[in-house]
């Protein structure tokens, strides 16, 4: 099960999505990406209809952080029957002709799995799935995949798509409970061979040129805002030797989606002390 050092890590990490190859073997190229308790892993996607994905879903806990085999007060082990989901299904829209589809658990463990010491009734797990129509008819593959068999860290989000046309963007993102600003996300475009992660490195490069060299600032989770094409972000001295000590400025940065790339439209730093920094 989860421990707290472990919560805190896997809380801070990134989702940076899925990296997809392009060619019109849409389902050959792509590798979905899931987080679990151990990490994170990377599947080549399985084509399967919508109903495979949504019945009995608990069978795809695939790290057993469900704890299913384990010994439970001297009786049967546990099973998937030993929980209680809540299961939301949801059309997102559609993408250069693929449906995505966001599939959201709520699992409440049952009593065995409490009294065992698996799990908290006032805290049940959650799992987040992005699933994408690979080809016409009912057939879907996995982007993405977030699993919290425990609750209490992660705040499920719907996911969103962002803008219109070609440069349109699925986004999701789902903040941690903490207070490091960790979260889970990824941002997707699309085009007729199906979904591509979004290049932020033009951003980036961007606003690393803008603040000091002596500067860290926030590239994702809650700095961006993909609603409004803008990143906003306090800058804190790489050295820094806590949470909140060290914050020398703050930087804003507007930007367009070019083919998938998130390309700067301006970037502007400004020092804590009201002085303006640089503009471009």
């Amino acid at each position: 099960m989860w421990s707290n050092a472990v919560r805190r890590a896997v809380g801070s990490l990134l989702i940076a999505g899925v990296v997809f190859g392009g060619g019109a073997a849409f389902g050959r190229q792509l590798q979905s990406k899931i987080l679990t308790e151990k990490g994170e892993t990377r599947t080549v996607p399985v084509s399967h209809p919508l109903e495979w994905w949504t019945r009995n879903p608990l069978r795809l806990d695939t790290s057993g952080d469900l704890m299913v085999g384990y010994a439970a007060g001297g009786g049967a082990p546990i099973s998937t029957q030993d929980y209680t989901v809540e299961q939301r299904v949801s059309e997102v829209g559609v993408l250069a002709g693929h449906r995505i589809v966001q599939v959201i658990l709520t699992i409440h463990p049952g009593s065995r799995v409490i009294d065992a010491g698996y799990a908290s009734a006032e805290e049940p797990g959650q799992w987040k799935s992005l699933l994408v129509q690979d080809r016409p008819g009912d057939h879907y593959i996995e982007i993405y995949g977030l699993h919290y068999d425990v609750g209490g860290l992660m705040t499920m989000n719907n996911a969103a798509i962002y803008g219109v046309g070609p440069d349109a963007v699925l986004g999701t993102f789902d903040p941690d409970t903490g207070n490091g600003g960790g979260c889970a996300d990824g941002y997707w475009w699309f085009d007729r061979s199906g979904a591509h992660e979004v290049n932020f490195g033009p951003l980036t490069g961007a606003i690393d040129k803008a603040v000091p060299p002596e500067g860290r600032f926030t590239p994702r989770c809650w700095a961006l805002q993909p609603k409004k094409l803008e990143l906003s972000s306090g800058v804190q001295r790489r050295d820094a030797n806590c949470h909140a000590c060290g914050w020398i400025g703050k930087v804003e940065a507007r930007y367009r989606i070019d083919h998938g790339s998130a390309v700067p439209v301006s970037v502007r730093y400004t020092a804590s002390d009201g002085a303006d920094g640089s503009s471009r």
